[in-house]
């Protein structure tokens, strides 16, 4: 029995998770390298004819026109870039949301958790979001529990992945379902990826902290990274972990020479000093967004670690008008 996906690209769609799913279905869906659609088989479903850009320019054409969803097994949306709007046309918003009504497992890679989201079928699921969008996902869809501290999720019938790489073991893992782990395995190694991830590795992290090398510290930060505004507890974090706090502080102390503690709070002064940039925002602005009770306690504790006040970084952050550009080569 061959599996059928049905590809749904938003408007300046993202390439790499699109190639990557496609190519793990490929390489994992026959013997050898023969890229016969054996076990999997695909479609990009468009309005013939019309071109899809991609975010970085390059264009698609689709290969099929788009029908009845009732064709396919699943139905995979690549998302795009945030700033389109309306990323789907409203023959793929009508094909998807038959989809949706026929109970047809739905796929969303990269940025389509938004557009998913927007039509309300990742209402009460978990859905995996890119730590850089998290905030903005969560602002404006409350009824999904959003997440940042994994590559992918799979919750019942909806599957998200951040992009990049994750959409390769998010295949990866479909393939599983539907073959073997060698089969999985075998598409990783010719893609020159050293295995397939599961659902407890995380999203990698800025180089904030270079210490933390174990997947536990790396997704406790993660969780802290997506949780500036209402802050999560050592006791939550521990808990999402399925770790006592113990646990975690010792890792902590480990790998990065402090408790979560003061890692969290290092995290909040980060990214506040990322929103000072931003001269339209408000001192108070930037303290409520970095998760801190008030402008006082925010620029109490911003001296503490920085030596200098918000107000005085941000004079110091501030470009001289009069300085020639620095010009950068190749």
């Amino acid at each position: 029995m061959t599996i059928k996906f049905a590809f749904l690209l938003a408007r300046e769609f993202t390439l790499s998770p699109l190639s990557l799913f496609i190519d793990t279905l490929r390489l994992a869906g026959d013997d050898g390298d023969r890229s016969r659609r054996v076990a999997f088989d695909w479609q990009i479903v468009g309005e013939r004819g019309l071109p899809l850009r991609s975010s970085c320019g390059i264009e698609i054409l689709p290969t099929c026109d788009v029908g009845n969803p009732e064709s396919y097994d699943h139905i995979v949306v690549v998302g795009g870039l945030l700033k389109a709007t309306h990323e789907l046309s409203r023959e793929k918003e009508e094909f998807l949301l038959a989809a949706a009504r026929l109970k047809k497992p739905l796929v969303g890679l990269c940025t389509a958790s938004f557009a998913l989201a927007r039509y309300g079928l990742l209402d009460n699921h978990s859905a995996c979001v890119s730590w850089f969008h998290i905030r903005d996902f969560r602002a404006s869809f409350p009824n999904v529990d959003a997440r940042a501290d994994s590559l992918y999720l799979i919750d019942r019938s909806r599957a998200t992945c951040a992009g990049g790489t994750g959409a390769a073991d998010l295949a990866g893992q479909l393939v599983k379902k539907y073959l073997n782990d060698v089969s999985a395995q075998k598409a990783a190694n010719v893609l020159m990826l050293d295995r397939i991830r599961s659902v407890r590795d995380p999203q990698p992290i800025s180089d904030m902290f270079p210490g933390a090398t174990s997947s536990l510290v790396k997704r406790a930060l993660l969780l802290m990274e997506s949780n500036l505004h209402e802050s999560l507890s050592i006791a939550e974090i521990a808990s999402q972990l399925q770790i006592s706090n113990r646990q975690l502080e010792r890792r902590f102390a480990l790998e990065l020479g402090m408790g979560p503690a003061d890692a969290y709070g290092a995290v909040r002064i980060n990214f506040a000093r990322k929103l000072l940039a931003d001269e339209s925002l408000q001192i108070a602005e930037v303290a409520f967004r970095s998760g801190f009770i008030s402008a006082s306690h925010f620029s109490r504790v911003f001296r503490q670690h920085t030596g200098v006040s918000p107000s005085e970084l941000r004079t110091r952050m501030r470009p001289d008008r009069d300085a020639n550009p620095t010009k950068a080569s190749l």
